[in-house]
């Protein structure tokens, strides 16, 4: 093309532009479009702003994070991290762009926003204190697993919750932890476990924040029931008391023909709490995922019941541990209902983050979507193929 001459797409019609554009649902595609040349941008300015954007995945490559955008088809965008978040591990996001991150696996916890490059510093330790001295304390080393918060972390008074694990013990069971903005470390924490076989093993498979109410910390055990601590949870008395929420069996299980549940998530949709069920393959050797099924709580008196949906009914839920979010198609993404869901299963590995980088192994491959829509809704995978990491699992970031 000689200097000065326009580029050919720059005679396009201004019909056709915007036809363009109308499907052009991410807006750092929109945004992309509008740089080509000023025709694009004088015809693209007459469409409606792009949908609300939608949660993005990051996948832990080989040469760092790569950021991949569902209105664009699952295709990445360009990002750019600190060096240190580089290879850092990736427990969990909050809305606005926070990711939480473990610097070095096991320690050095952050909250790092992605646009800004803030970073606020999480507790590393829990701290008890003597009940003969109290001026006597012991600290012992922590590790993240799964957190979430009551609002945005720069908020006055923003708590926050997590599941975590003592570095000394790593085999032993879970804890449940709450801290607020700026402490630098917890001072108490709660075992949740159930006894399986003679062992016990944590309970709680997924946390979630409501703000219904005052607010409250909600926890998923594996028996599909939940603990619900509500606010104020700062300042506590001596001991931290939860409500639990105990739920009817369900009578479903010939519907999961045999599939193996492989997790369990909680999200709110349309003013209503959902638990989002993920179910196995029976046969070994394929990628876990299969297949979903997504429930709504009712309540009766003082029983509680998950009622199986029929269907999404337009929703796009995104699940992830701590982050899962509900969106509407209708909202600008027909045909792109269903549940969009990332490869977490090193949340079962207690041992994953104290390997060496040449042993860890973070399963990064069963990612995808599941349609939702019969007859039958089918798995399907729109992202890239990946290996296992050395460095963190995928994680869904936040808009």
């Amino acid at each position: 093309m000689a200097d000065g001459e326009s580029p050919p797409w720059a005679e396009l019609v201004p019909d056709i532009v915007r036809e363009i554009g109308r499907h052009l649902l991410c807006e750092i595609d929109r945004h992309h479009a509008d740089g080509l040349c000023r025709s694009w941008r004088d015809a693209l300015l007459q469409l409606r702003p792009p949908p609300p954007p939608l949660p993005r995945l990051v996948l832990p490559e080989a040469d760092g994070p790569a950021f991949y955008c569902v209105p664009s088809g699952c295709r990445p965008h360009p990002f750019v991290l600190p060096p240190a978040a580089l290879r850092a591990r990736c427990f969990g996001s909050y809305d606005g762009a926070w990711i939480f991150q473990a610097v070095d696996q096991a320690a050095n916890h952050v909250l790092l926003n992605l646009i800004t490059h803030q970073q606020l510093n999480l507790p590393n330790l829990l701290r008890f204190h003597s009940f003969m001295l109290p001026a006597l304390t012991f600290d012992f080393e922590v590790t993240f697993v799964a957190a979430t918060l009551s609002s945005q972390p720069t908020d006055q008074g923003c708590v926050g919750a997590g599941i975590i694990s003592f570095n000394r013990v790593p085999h032993d069971p879970r804890h449940i932890a709450f801290w607020c903005m700026g402490d630098e470390a917890f001072s108490w924490s709660i075992q949740m476990t159930r006894n399986i076989g003679g062992a016990l093993e944590l309970d709680v498979v997924d946390l979630l924040y409501s703000s219904h109410g005052a607010g409250a910390f909600l926890f998923l055990t594996r028996r599909e029931d939940i603990h619900v601590f509500r606010q104020p949870i700062f300042p506590q008395g001596d001991v931290m008391q939860s409500t639990p929420l105990y739920f009817e069996r369900r009578g479903d299980d010939d519907d999961d023909d045999g599939r193996p549940v492989l997790d369990r998530y909680l999200v709110e949709s349309r003013g209503k709490l959902l638990m989002v069920v993920r179910l196995g393959d029976r046969e070994p050797g394929r990628l876990p995922t299969t297949t979903f099924r997504v429930f709504e709580r009712e309540d009766e008196l003082f029983n509680n019941y998950w009622t199986k949906l029929p269907d999404l009914g337009g929703r796009m839920l995104f699940v992830g541990r701590g982050c899962s979010r509900s969106y509407e198609a209708a909202d600008g993404y027909p045909g792109m209902e269903g549940v969009y869901f990332l490869d977490d299963r090193s949340f079962h590995d207690p041992m994953v983050v104290y390997k060496d980088a040449a042993q860890r192994r973070y399963p990064c491959s069963d990612n995808g979507r599941w349609s939702g829509a019969p007859p039958p809704a089918e798995v399907e995978r729109c992202f890239p193929e990946q290996g296992p990491s050395n460095y963190s699992p995928p994680v869904w970031i936040l808009p």
